[in-house]
């Protein structure tokens, strides 16, 4: 897969994760020991170390 395309598919996601945790921490006033989040949040550095990795 081009890189390109890569990179425009990582951003997505990371964009989607970052607004399934926002509405998470809000849903849950802001726990942010929460399991659900911490999990999205782990998540969510995940994609964005494999993003500066691919770039």
């Amino acid at each position: 897969m081009d890189k390109k395309v890569k990179l425009f598919k990582l951003i997505q996601q990371i964009e989607d994760t970052k607004v399934q945790l926002y509405n998470l921490m809000h849903e849950n006033d802001y726990d942010l020991i929460d399991k659900e989040i911490v999990e999205l949040s782990q998540l969510l550095d995940k994609l964005l170390l494999k993003y500066y990795n691919i770039k």
